[in-house]
């Protein structure tokens, strides 16, 4: 987190005079950036950083391989929760069938972060809106379906309507997941399918709001 720091002390010493952190971003509060919005520029760099650290453990996110990438999603709702002018945690999404889709989040690895993110992405499945900005989803499995499913976020349950949002994806649709095992709160939704990835698959489910 130290170039937009850096970036910051340029600026007072071009300027000679003190940058307030608000004009970057505002403390405590999550804020849409959208497309053309400078801000995005000066945070570009360590969001990036922080993805990278969020998605290490499983090699990084697989479409966001540059700073350069972030671009693709349109919607970059973003939270600073320190002192320091950059954010700390962040939802990233992008119009697509049915509203708008999540595509990937990060925090700065602190438990606070992660809590917000938690909480935030809960609600916005959960019909909340952004700036006017409604009907979040995204397909999750593992960890994140478990957090957002245990927080009440709805899950796609309509074979139907998960078809058409996923537009010709390759799944083989089960309903209820498919492992035995599962925790109870898996068994409780009935959306559950698994997506193939050339030789690869994942049991997922959808979670959010489309329309």
């Amino acid at each position: 987190m130290t170039i937009l720091r850096d970036y910051i002390r340029a600026l007072l010493k071009e300027a000679d005079e003190t940058v307030d952190p608000e004009q970057v971003l505002p403390q405590d509060e999550w804020v849409m950036l959208q497309a053309g919005d400078p801000r995005r520029d000066m945070i570009k760099d360590d969001l990036y950083d922080m993805v990278q650290t969020t998605y290490a453990d499983i090699g990084g996110h697989f479409k966001i391989q540059g700073a350069g990438d972030l671009d693709r999603y349109a919607y970059w709702v973003v939270k600073d929760l320190d002192d320091e002018p950059d954010a700390d945690v962040a939802i990233l999404g992008k119009p697509d069938i049915g509203g708008v889709k999540m595509g990937g989040a990060a925090n700065d690895g602190s438990a606070p972060a992660a809590a917000e993110y938690k909480a935030k992405s809960a609600e916005l499945r959960s019909g909340g809106s952004v700036d006017g900005v409604g009907n979040w989803w995204g397909e999750v499995s593992g960890k994140p379906a478990y957090a957002m499913l245990s927080r009440g976020a709805p899950a796609v349950e309509d074979e139907a309507i998960a078809r058409r949002i996923m537009d010709g994806d390759d799944i083989e649709w089960h309903g209820e997941h498919p492992d035995p095992d599962a925790p109870p709160v898996f068994k409780s939704a009935k959306g559950w399918y698994t997506k193939k990835f050339g030789s690869k698959s994942s049991t997922k489910i959808i979670i959010g709001s489309p329309k």
